[in-house]
């Protein structure tokens, strides 16, 4: 068998030639021998050319290519990051105008206007489209240079906000305003349906009730050693909330807060905490609420809580009543009804029917506001389910305010659409506080030899791209 095949190989790889019967040719001198073994080492070496040149084409396209994505990615960040930038600039405007229309002297000829839930729409005309910038103004854009965005869009994310109904953790280190700032919290979490945050242990296995959760909020913030705030009964032992001994440990602020996020930090704050409570908080503004722009449900529950001239009243003896109670004030902007003072307030909530029912009598826009929510039958103001409380003026003046907001919260942003419905488009959103009370203004614009006519206070406390 080995011969066998041995044989067959010999006769296949036997070099042949075209004599006569197959005879082989003579063989070849030396020198034709070595030629031969030599052939297709040309073709080889083109191929393995052609192959690098190939390779080396293909990988200088691929990182051009790149290059060229890389670099339209930077163009359009920089282009949504100045929409975004060009959005915050005109939201300074709007607020800026609206410090002009809650000088009181305006606002006896023209009212209460809050121009600043209207931002979005005002700002169509400067960064809409070419049909969002005619909507908004008109025949008059084809006749005006400067309106709507050549290149991406911007605008504001829903209205322009405020901090101002909500409590400021900050004021933990004022003396004069620290047992109030308690108070608060005490009344944002007395409700009965909280039961099972404090019956149980935080996410650290730490276990507290109220009074020992609104102590760690305020000792996390405040500047001094004892636990709680001085002259009140929560005041007693030194600070110790363990914050040494957690596995990541670290100590308490101590001190003012840059921003809202650090109270996460503090002990018993949890995600499911936080869920319930944190839009609650701030650390900006003033420590009073104010009670002209608060849309916080159970916020507006705890200071109906803590001004109640009778505490064992009905309605505070049954969360559904009180939080029904909150919701109609929280509401009240819609129905009509402007709180500029404290009696203003006290009245609407000693009987919210009759105020509304008495602004549906009116005219003007008001009125038909307050007659759509008295059509409407809305729970709580007419019919057996009507609520109504009796609060103190006094208590009231101590813990809120009325008037004109101080902070602004804005969410602005530039958007860059790409051509290739490959990629999405590309988005820079910016975060602001704008305190209207803060000393100094950011960027002053007049000289400081020419008195301004009119320079409000204001500045950005804030700010934040994603």
């Amino acid at each position: 068998m080995t011969r066998a095949l041995s044989l067959c190989w010999t006769f296949l790889t036997r070099e042949r030639s075209l004599r006569r019967g197959g005879a082989p040719a003579p063989a070849a001198p030396p020198a034709q021998r070595k030629r031969r073994k030599q052939r297709g080492v040309a073709i080889i070496t083109v191929l393995i050319a052609l192959s690098l040149t190939l390779i080396l084409t293909t990988q200088f396209g691929t990182a051009t290519n790149i290059d060229l994505i890389a670099a339209a990615n930077y163009r359009d960040q920089m282009r949504a990051h100045f929409l975004s930038r060009s959005a915050l600039n005109f939201t300074e405007f709007v607020v800026r105008l609206q410090q002009i229309l809650d000088k009181p002297a305006v606002q006896q000829q023209i009212g209460p206007v809050q121009v600043t839930e209207f931002a979005n729409q005002l700002m169509l005309a400067f960064c809409g489209t070419s049909q969002e910038v005619r909507a908004a103004v008109g025949d008059a854009a084809t006749l005006s240079k400067g309106l709507g965005a050549d290149i991406g869009t911007c605008g504001v994310v829903g209205a322009i906000t405020t901090d101002d109904d909500k409590i400021n953790m900050n004021c933990a280190n004022e003396p004069t305003i620290a047992a109030v700032t308690e108070s608060e919290l005490k009344g944002l979490m007395f409700f009965n349906a909280y039961d099972p945050v404090f019956e149980e242990a935080d996410a650290e296995n730490w276990r507290r009730d109220r009074e020992l959760q609104a102590s760690a909020l305020l000792d996390y913030v405040d500047r001094d050693a004892s636990r709680g705030v001085a002259n009140t009964k929560s005041a007693g032992t030194t600070e110790d909330y363990g914050y040494e001994s957690l596995k990541d440990h670290y100590k308490q602020k101590n001190t003012y807060l840059d921003t809202v996020g650090e109270l996460k930090l503090a002990r018993g704050v949890d995600d499911r905490f936080w869920t319930l409570f944190g839009s609650a908080f701030t650390v900006y503004g003033g420590c009073k609420i104010n009670l002209s722009a608060v849309t916080n449900v159970q916020l507006i529950a705890a200071v109906l809580f803590l001004t109640a001239k009778n505490q064992s009243d009905p309605v505070l003896l049954n969360p559904q009543k009180l939080f029904m109670l909150a919701g109609l004030v929280a509401k009240a902007k819609q129905f009509g009804m402007q709180f500029t003072k404290a009696d203003e307030f006290v009245d609407f909530v000693k009987d919210p029917g009759a105020k509304i029912g008495a602004l549906a009598g009116q005219t003007s826009m008001a009125g038909s506001a307050a007659a759509a929510a008295m059509g409407a039958s809305i729970p709580g103001l007419t019919g057996s389910d009507k609520v109504s409380l009796e609060l103190d003026s006094t208590r009231v003046g101590q813990i809120a305010k009325f008037g004109a907001r101080r902070t602004y919260r804005v969410q602005a942003w530039g958007e860059i659409e790409r051509g290739s419905t490959s990629f999405p488009p590309i988005r820079s959103t910016i975060t602001g506080v704008w305190d209207t009370g803060a000393p100094t203004l950011q960027n002053v614009r007049k000289s400081a030899t020419t008195p301004p006519t009119y320079n409000p206070k204001g500045t950005w406390v804030f700010l934040r791209e994603d």
